[in-house]
């Protein structure tokens, strides 16, 4: 796969773990959580949001060659994502793979802690 279907797939999945992570079924699940979980989500929302404007306006001659470097573990972490975002109840095995899906696309784009 080429460095710029890499970035629109990559994309498509930070969009869609966002919607999900506004959805009233992700609400449901939240609800009667720890005050420490809760922040968590809205972090991991936030970095995620972050993360698709900074891969969507990034130059892609600039990171072509992280996108290719990248591309085997960015469709691993989608899987991932996918798997885990069936369940929105299992907020952990949610956040776990939102977190670990930024992680690779920080390899790509600089994101924020």
């Amino acid at each position: 796969m080429g460095p710029l279907e890499i970035r629109r797939q990559t994309v498509s999945e930070l969009r869609k773990i966002i919607l999900a992570m506004m959805s009233s079924e992700w609400d449901l699940a939240l609800e009667g959580r720890s005050e420490e979980e809760v922040s968590e989500a809205a972090r991991s929302l936030l970095r995620a949001q972050r993360a698709r404007l900074r891969l969507g306006s990034a130059d892609l001659k600039k990171i072509r060659e992280d996108l290719k470097a990248n591309e085997e573990s960015l469709e691993r972490g989608r899987v991932a994502l996918e798997k885990a975002t069936a369940d929105l109840g299992a907020i952990r095995t949610v956040l776990d793979a939102v977190a670990g899906f930024l992680r690779i696309v920080g390899r790509v784009v600089p994101l924020p802690a």
